[in-house]
């Protein structure tokens, strides 16, 4: 038997982190489309505090974890993403604290952030909002709900209306 040599294996999934800094005209949040006011922070190796832009964010769990007295002080919302090759039990603590979690994906087919919102919502019964962000379509809101997740970033151009 020959192995064919055209058939590629699919890459192995990548650590879903948010490259750059994004924010999404729009959230869907209790079944309803509004208007987003939080920015996503990248991950970046020297990012700090001072770096940080006004208003309301989500920023990486490592600067959470690093600076979260500094970040606590802020007047608007600070927002912890944990990206799907992190863990929640690294924020289980802090839970208490954060209003929002985010749970950035790149690809839709990796379900780490799914099993993410499931553990923070049952083992750790976080009651705040997880928001799904990136690569998030229409036709999964209602896997990503049942597991947990209650407001959702569709990219720019997604039907938000579908």
């Amino acid at each position: 038997m020959v192995a064919n040599r055209a058939i590629k294996a699919r890459a192995k999934a990548t650590p879903d982190r948010i490259q750059e800094n994004i924010a999404n005209a729009k959230v869907i949040k209790g079944g309803a489309v509004h208007d987003n006011q939080m920015i996503h922070i990248a991950e970046a190796e020297t990012l700090s505090v001072a770096d940080l832009p006004q208003g309301s964010m989500s920023v990486p769990l490592s600067l959470w974890l690093a600076s979260k007295l500094e970040l606590q002080q802020r007047p608007e919302p600070v927002a912890v993403q944990i990206a799907v090759d992190e863990f929640p039990e690294q924020l289980a603590d802090d839970l208490s604290e954060i209003d929002c979690v985010v749970l950035p994906t790149v690809n839709f087919v990796d379900g780490r952030a799914y099993s993410h919102a499931y553990k923070l919502r049952t083992q750790f019964n976080f009651k705040g909002e997880i928001r799904a962000v990136g690569d998030v379509h229409f036709d999964h809101l209602n896997f990503l709900a049942r597991c947990g997740c209650d407001a959702f970033e569709l990219p720019d151009g997604d039907d938000h209306q579908a």
